[in-house]
């Protein structure tokens, strides 16, 4: 379903593909809106991000402890590609079970980098960066990475942390290498 989409993917040729026969994957997922719902609830990304911790150096400079937070946060949002690529898929073509699945996914992010921003990075409100100010660019970030990487194939993860840490410390947490 990744790689075709929804309405590429007939459920006979998602039983086949799983060796299974096509009246258990009906069984289990009456639609396919249903199996998208399941993918996602079996990731637990809501009880993942509520529950990981970012393993970040808290005596590190605020700029490269805040470096190595947003390239912690990008490695682990591209390993999920494969579900970011269906789910932005289907997300595009209009399904409403996906847009309605990003949303909620997106608002728990949300929660996750303002209780990680909060406590990992309190120098970022003397700046002028609340902690939802900081989720919501963070965020941004992210889906911007997400979207070059899958239509690239590739992203400088480096570069993305870099870039968004001199932009929120100014010259002191400034690119480290030539653009």
């Amino acid at each position: 379903m990744s790689q075709l989409g929804s309405s590429g993917t007939s459920m006979r040729r998602l039983a086949s593909a799983c060796g299974l026969n096509v009246a258990t994957i009906y069984h289990y997922f009456p639609s396919k809106a249903d199996l998208l719902r399941a993918l996602i609830e079996e990731r637990r990304y809501g009880e993942r991000l509520a529950t990981e911790e970012p393993a970040i150096d808290a005596a590190l400079p605020p700029d490269e402890r805040l470096a190595e937070f947003l390239h912690w946060v990008a490695e682990r949002t591209l390993n999920e590609e494969v579900v970011l690529r269906l789910l932005l898929g289907e997300a595009l073509r209009g399904d409403a079970t996906a847009r309605d699945t990003a949303v909620g996914l997106l608002a728990e992010l949300d929660v996750g980098l303002t209780a990680w921003l909060a406590s990992g990075f309190p120098e970022l409100e003397a700046r002028g960066v609340t902690p939802e100010l900081g989720a919501r660019l963070v965020r941004r970030s992210l889906l911007a990475l997400v979207t070059e990487h899958l239509a690239t194939g590739s992203v400088d993860v480096h570069a993305h942390a870099t870039e968004l840490v001199h932009v929120v410390f100014g010259r002191e947490g400034g690119p480290t290498r030539p653009q």
